[in-house]
């Protein structure tokens, strides 16, 4: 197998190189925030090295509700500039990966009883329009009850007075933020996962100049220096926080939020749905034959690494949705999959849970290690920006400006969606042998975006080796994944790289025999640690549709 720059083979070369370079600026946490700073970072010139002590995105970046939103929720609150900051930062986003980012209608119903009129959804979507910049052609439109109805036969007609329709973004937020690290080590970034921060290590002054790390693949300690240290692991930032000193003034309390997925058929609206109850707020998304629903909120202090979703909040989700599709009657049985995670929100000494920060902070401890916590997927540019800025004020130095508004994520060469559909029907017509369907071959681009044809390559090696047609393909994005991708483990193939986890169980279910074999084989592992993996993909299949008393 061929040596990648991002590839699981090469574990042994990236390590010894994090040991013998000095790094401008180490960063810890390979969530979207951290991927980010690192891509920004490095194109900008820096030496930079990034250690994620799980896989990328394994905490809050491949569990949020896979939107890039243009920020409308904020106008309730009056905060515009977050409106504008991130109304404008999803066409960037858009524009670097549009194979991982895709506009979609939002259906947004005036509910009765709800804080939403008609005149307060038509001034708050025309507000919304001017703030984040929407493209003429993706400004609102405001419905009728009865045109609504007619649109969307599914809602309570009893309850919903009229709708509002606009544009959102849907983004496979795992596959996102990996592309986002990945394009970081194609600009000359050191990036790891399955590496944990294990001790800081300072000068005489007390003043942190690098880790120890621990490699849990390699099952080796090593240690990196750097003269800027950047502590970006989400959630878990207090806890890098406090192996560089106690806690004092702001701290994280953490938000659970859940999603439940069913059949399309079973729940089938005709376009994503946002909607209020109760004052909270709803999403209710399409993806190919599923839909997934979510968000609860609620402040959480369990388990970080081990996160359920509950029976109430499943009731809950099954209440909000039976007020609002009153005709459609589900039940726990009929969800296929689930998934639930935190964020981060900063509290402070003295303040109420009501006063939670949502925003995100900059902050830095007397020996200099940079903490920066909460923020959205949709902002990981800007609040990279706003480090990069912070780390340059600090040190007294000018670094160039930020270069990733027009750095194309790897996957996402394509100027225009019409490139998109043009690559994808070339490689139709190329790989015509191997008996893919036009729309499996855009599902894959969907996925893999400009590198989709090293994957049909792997597919085509592997097409007289097997007459089953899905297990010739899964292998192949197996293979693909590893040597590309990272993948260590069976969990970063069935959930961070493919979703299958969440959105076609059944699907691991039947593969999960043969890939963890073909894992065993390609990463040299031994038959205890085989039955390992499969029995930690096990477990998570049965949490997928499993949920515990609260």
């Amino acid at each position: 197998m061929k040596t990648e720059i991002f590839s699981t083979v090469s574990r042994e070369t990236i390590v010894k190189r994090m040991e013998a370079d000095h790094f401008d600026v180490l960063v810890i946490g390979g969530g979207i925030t951290g991927s980010g700073i690192a891509l920004d970072a490095a194109t900008r010139g820096l030496k930079v090295a990034l250690i994620e002590r799980n896989d990328f995105a394994s905490g809050t970046s491949s569990r949020s509700g896979k939107l890039i939103h243009g920020g409308l929720k904020y106008l309730q609150n009056l905060d515009f500039p977050v409106v504008k900051e991130t109304g404008r930062e999803r066409a960037i986003v858009y524009n670097n990966a549009r194979h991982l980012v895709y506009p979609i209608k939002m259906n947004f119903p005036l509910v009765k009883k709800e804080s939403y009129n008609l005149v307060t959804l038509k001034a708050g979507l025309t507000l919304y329009d001017r703030l984040a910049g929407v493209k003429k052609e993706e400004r609102h439109t405001i419905y009728s009850k009865k045109t609504t109805l007619k649109r969307e036969p599914l809602f309570n007609k009893d309850t919903v007075q009229g709708s509002g329709e606009y544009v959102e973004y849907r983004t496979d937020d795992s596959r996102l933020t990996m592309e986002v690290a990945k394009t970081a080590a194609e600009a000359g970034a050191s990036a790891l996962n399955y590496a944990e921060m294990t001790e800081f290590l300072k000068n005489e002054q007390n003043q942190v100049k690098g880790v120890v790390a621990r490699d849990h693949i390699g099952e080796q300690t090593f240690t990196i220096t750097a003269k800027h240290i950047v502590n970006a692991a989400g959630p878990w930032v207090d806890k890098v926080r406090k192996k560089d000193r106690p806690i004092e003034g702001k701290y994280m309390v953490l938000a659970k939020g859940i999603h439940l997925v069913f059949q399309y058929r079973d729940l089938p609206v005709s376009s994503s749905i946002y909607f209020q109850h109760k004052g909270r707020m709803i999403a209710v998304i399409p993806v190919g034959d599923r839909t997934y629903v979510g968000s609860t909120e609620s402040l959480y202090s369990q388990n970080m690494d081990d996160i359920h979703v509950n029976k109430s909040e499943v009731t809950y989700l099954l209440g909000c949705l039976h007020d609002m599709f009153p005709d459609v009657n589900l039940t726990e049985k009929d969800i296929t999959s689930s998934w639930a995670g935190i964020r981060p929100l900063i509290g402070e000494q003295g303040k109420s849970p009501s006063e939670l920060s949502r925003h995100d902070e900059i902050f830095e401890s007397d020996t200099g290690l940079v903490t920066i916590a909460g923020g959205k997927l949709t902002g990981y540019r800007k609040m990279a920006d706003r480090v990069l800025t912070h780390i340059e004020a600090k040190a007294g130095i000018h670094l160039n400006g930020t270069q990733t508004d027009t750095v194309k994520l790897s996957g996402g060469k394509f100027d225009s969606n019409e490139e998109m559909n043009h690559y994808a029907r070339k490689l139709h017509g190329m790989y015509h042998d191997l008996e893919l369907t036009a729309e499996e071959i855009m599902n894959y681009v969907l996925r893999y975006g400009s590198n989709t044809e090293k994957l049909l390559h792997l597919i085509s090696e592997l097409n007289t080796t097997y007459t089953d047609k899905e297990e010739r393909d899964v292998l192949a994005e197996v293979h693909y994944t590893i040597q590309h991708e990272m993948v260590a483990s069976l969990i970063d193939f069935y959930d961070r790289r493919t979703s299958y986890l969440l959105f076609n169980l059944e699907k691991v279910k039947r593969s999960l025999p043969y890939v963890a074999k073909e894992m065993a084989t390609i990463l040299q592992w031994d038959s205890a640690k085989e039955e390992e993996e499969r029995r930690e993909m096990n477990y998570l299949i049965t949490k997928a549709v499993t949920f515990k008393e609260a």
